[in-house]
């Protein structure tokens, strides 16, 4: 059952706006229906916010990798192309002197 609660509260409620007194108002609203025994309150709370914790590092993977695959199909200069040039400037800068 406690595993059930677990799911059903990470898809019902999304993930990254989990917090510990939410869990916590969502554990006290699933006991008060009968659907917890309150000795169950704390590993429901840690189980909770561990998996909101893991879904949103998850998220913010996901999201850094397509921001590069993003960035990467626009064909814009890098740190390193401009780098490079500002390199390839300063020489050129330099011989004229």
């Amino acid at each position: 059952m406690f595993e059930t609660l677990d799911k059903c509260l990470l898809a019902g409620l999304g993930a990254l706006s989990m917090t510990r007194e939410r869990a916590e108002k969502i554990f006290d609203d699933y006991v008060k229906r009968g659907q917890a025994e309150k000795g169950a309150k704390e590993g429901f709370i840690k189980d909770a916010v561990a998996a909101a914790d893991k879904t949103r590092s998850e998220l913010e993977q996901l999201i850094d990798k397509q921001v590069e695959k993003a960035i990467g199909r626009l064909n814009l200069a890098t740190r390193e192309d401009i780098e490079r040039l500002e390199s390839k400037l300063d020489d050129a800068a330099k011989r004229t002197d």
